[in-house]
C-alpha cells in the first residue's frame, strides 16, 4: 500500500465516524420505538432428501387372487297351484242317422155300412111323408165329411144315411101352402144329435135358396117350418155305430 492510498483510507475513516456521531446525536433526539420481541430462530441444516426406493409390484403368480365360494341359490319357492275351471268342451252333438222312410200307410177299406137296415128305415118312413123326397145330395157330403181321418165313408153309403134322414124328418114337417115356386125353395138345418137320437139345442137355419119374387112372401115360414121339423120328429132311429156319421148334421 502506497502513501497515498493510506492518506485516502485514513480520511474516508474520518468521514464515516463524522457521519456516525451525526446519525448517533439525531437517534437520541427522537424516541426510540420499543424493541420488537426477537424470536430466536435456529438455522437446522436440510440434509439431502433420501430416495424413495419404489415397492416392486407383487406378482400376479406369487399372490393368488382369494375365490369367494359363490352364495348358495334359496331354494326355489314352489309354484302356487292355481285353480283352474276347466272349460267345458261343446257339446258335439252326433250326427243323426237317416230316418227311415216311414212305410207308406195303407188306407183303410171303406166302413161298411148296413144300407139294407137303413132302406128299412126309408121305407118306413115315406109313406107318412106328406111331401115329396128332398135333395140329399148336400146333406151326403156332410156326413161324409163328418167320418173321422182313420174311417172312409163310401158316398153311396152316406147318401144312404142322408136319404134314411130325411126320411125321418120329413114326416114333421108341412111346408106353407104359397104356389108352385114355394117348391122351388130348399132350405139347409143344421142341428146337433146325442147318441140317443135326440136333438141337442136349437136347431139353426145355415143357408136358403131358390128364392124369387113370386114366393119371397113366404121364404121365411118355409125356413122356420123345416126348423120345427127337425125338433118335432126327434128322436132319430139310427145306427148308434156309425153315431159319428150323424152327430152333426
Amino acid at each position: 500500500m502506497t502513501e497515498r492510498q493510506a492518506l485516502i483510507g485514513a480520511g474516508a475513516a474520518h468521514l464515516v465516524l463524522l457521519a456516525a456521531l451525526s446519525l448517533g446525536w439525531q437517534m437520541q433526539r427522537q424516541p426510540l420505538a420499543p424493541a420488537e420481541e426477537m424470536i430466536p430462530v435456529e438455522f437446522v441444516e436440510i440434509a439431502d432428501a433420501p430416495r424413495v426406493v419404489e415397492a416392486p409390484a407383487p406378482s400376479i403368480k406369487a399372490a393368488p387372487q382369494e375365490t369367494t365360494a359363490p352364495a348358495p341359490a334359496a331354494p326355489a319357492e314352489p309354484t302356487p297351484m292355481v285353480a283352474v275351471n276347466a272349460v267345458p268342451l261343446p257339446d258335439v252333438k252326433p250326427e243323426p242317422k237317416p230316418e227311415k222312410p216311414a212305410p207308406a200307410k195303407t188306407k183303410p177299406d171303406a166302413r161298411p155300412l148296413d144300407t139294407s137296415m137303413l132302406s128299412n128305415l126309408i121305407d118306413k118312413a115315406l109313406p107318412k111323408a106328406k111331401t115329396k123326397p128332398l135333395d140329399t145330395s148336400d146333406l151326403a157330403t156332410k156326413i161324409a165329411a163328418a167320418a173321422p181321418k182313420a174311417a172312409r165313408v163310401d158316398p153311396r153309403a152316406a147318401a144312404t144315411l142322408a136319404q134314411a134322414i130325411q126320411a125321418q124328418v120329413a114326416p114333421c114337417w108341412n111346408p106353407p101352402i104359397g104356389g108352385a115356386d114355394v117348391r122351388k125353395m130348399q132350405v139347409v138345418i143344421r142341428a146337433e144329435y146325442g147318441k140317443d137320437g135326440r136333438v141337442i139345442g136349437t136347431p139353426t137355419v145355415v143357408s136358403q135358396t131358390g128364392v124369387t119374387a113370386g114366393n119371397n112372401d113366404y121364404a121365411r115360414a118355409f125356413a122356420e117350418t123345416a126348423r120345427r121339423a127337425v125338433q118335432r120328429c126327434s128322436p132319430l132311429t139310427l145306427p148308434p155305430k156309425l153315431y159319428d156319421l150323424w152327430k152333426s148334421v
